[in-house]
């Protein structure tokens, strides 16, 4: 303990360390009524650090007893004396460690009611680094540098609370409009690194630097993040903190199901899996630069029937991989579906990505979370509506012709430039005659031969009886003849 103050004066003149004409005298009295120098709760946590440095009491910092007078002196009035009293507990050795993060914790919320923040920035600091604080440790942080103008400290602690929190009140907000305010004041500046990301692997002095958000969804958020190791731009997936508790577990289970499986299927068509961190729910993957085969669409519509066949041929490679090894993806579409480069550039292929609610291989080991998660999505309808076959619909047992239905599906739209079905239709999920029927101008400019041929193809993978449907090995097969004619065809 500090001999500096009038308190630790006081001790040492008790002590007989100290000449008592240092004490100022004291003040003449007009009765003999004795004066009051402190209040009870002052005078109880004067005597309990005195015996916490002599090693006697400690259990009881940090009690119920110890925040009852601590609180005592707040409703006094006496602010500033009970956060100096927090912070002679924090300062000194003989304070048990186990209890440091409550009293810190504590004296951020004394100074937040307070409305000064300044004096616990070094606290909070510590904070970051206790998985239950750091959230709103990092929050705190951002929204004291940003009443203080320091914008690029404040982007770097609303970051951290979105990586940790994607639905934290308020802070998504702030940090989009912290990021319009710098890309005016700056334009062309270096886009930041999550603060105190160490933990998640992706902070300052981590591997992975995360540049900026790239798209999110039920699970997860992507971000363009920099490998700092082999210096090269990768895509980096973060699991919701909210997913990770103990009742969403199978959603985390799930996540790095996706993992495993992606990382198990070695293929120039399927996204590769880089690197994994289960304990800081993450995923590094290589970088999809080129974009989704959805925005490609919904840009410039339908493509030639050759890249379009090409592209087809390359899902349906990547589907026969997984499915010999038993994985089904469930949940093919084009905004799983990415390129490398831009996909206007020759030899660039098409890849299958986003394993997440994939059928885990049959006879596959399973931990107890991972079959519960199975058992809870057992029953129902997973994937998305629009690319779902009757069976799938249903929520019963999948097979590998599941996402050979949602490959014809993905087809159709690269042929048509749109869904095959209305929304009517994929709500109600009723198929009618003729819902995969090519546009009559495109079957005209194919010509009734190729045309026929493409037609009959579409309508054997997206046949809605499972049985009469192709697996994607001979789906495959086809798909490559047709590929191979239209090139010829089109020369």
């Amino acid at each position: 303990m500090s001999d500096g103050g009038p308190v630790g004066r006081f001790w040492k003149w008790l002590r007989g360390g100290n000449d008592p004409a240092e004490l100022r005298p004291a003040p003449k009295r007009d009765s003999e009524e004795p004066i009051v120098l402190r209040s009870q709760d002052e005078t109880w946590l004067v005597k309990l650090m005195a015996q916490v440095l002599e090693g006697k009491r400690t259990g009881e910092v940090g009690g119920d007893e110890f925040w009852q007078h601590v609180r005592g002196l707040w409703r006094e009035g006496h602010e500033k004396l009970a956060v100096e009293w927090l912070e002679k507990f924090i300062e000194i050795d003989e304070s048990p460690e186990e209890i440091d993060t409550e009293l810190r914790a504590k004296l951020v919320e004394l100074l937040e009611e307070r409305g000064d923040l300044g004096p616990g920035v070094v606290h909070l600091q510590k904070l970051t680094a206790a998985p239950e604080h750091a959230t709103r440790a990092h929050f705190l942080l951002a929204e004291h540098y940003r009443r203080r103008g320091e914008e690029v400290a404040a982007l770097r602690h609303y970051e951290a609370v979105i990586a940790r929190d994607v639905d934290y009140p308020n802070a998504r907000i702030r940090l989009e409009r912290l990021r319009q305010k710098r890309g005016r004041a700056a334009p062309g500046s270096q886009a930041t690194t999550i603060a105190g990301g160490d933990a998640l692997g992706v902070g300052s002095g981590a591997r992975y630097h995360l540049v900026r958000e790239l798209g999110r969804g039920a699970t997860a958020v992507v971000y363009l993040g920099r490998d700092t190791e082999l210096e090269r731009d990768v895509a980096v997936k973060l699991l919701h903190p909210h997913l990770a508790a103990a009742d969403q577990r199978h959603a985390c289970t799930r996540f790095f199901n996706e993992a495993r499986l992606a990382a198990s299927l070695r293929h120039p068509n399927i996204v590769a899996i880089l690197d994994m961190g289960e304990e800081a729910r993450r995923l590094v993957m290589e970088l999809a630069a080129g974009g989704t085969l959805r925005a490609l669409l919904s840009e410039g519509g339908a493509m030639e029937l050759t890249t379009a066949l090409e592209r087809h041929v390359q899902l349906l490679s990547a589907l026969a991989v997984a499915h010999d090894r038993g994985i089904v993806h469930r949940d093919v579409k084009p905004g799983n579906l990415m390129f490398r480069r831009d996909p206007a550039e020759p030899g660039v292929e098409i890849m299958l990505g986003d394993f997440g609610v994939a059928n885990l291989p049959e006879g596959q080991a399973r931990t107890r979370d991972e079959t519960a998660a199975e058992a809870r999505v057992r029953g129902q309808a997973v994937g998305t509506l629009g690319y779902m076959p009757p069976e799938q619909r249903r929520g019963g047992e999948v097979t590998g012709k599941v996402d050979v239905y949602a490959a014809a599906v993905v087809l159709y739209e690269m042929l048509a430039g749109r869904h095959p079905l209305s929304r009517t239709a994929v709500l109600e999920g009723k198929r009618r005659p003729g819902d995969f029927a090519l546009p009559a101008e495109l079957a005209a400019k194919l010509g009734a031969e190729l045309a026929a041929t493409i037609q009959e193809h579409l309508d054997w993978l997206s046949h809605p009886d499972a049985d009469e449907r192709p697996d994607s090995d001979r789906g495959l097969e086809a798909a490559t003849g047709l590929w191979l004619a239209s090139a010829e065809a089109t020369a």
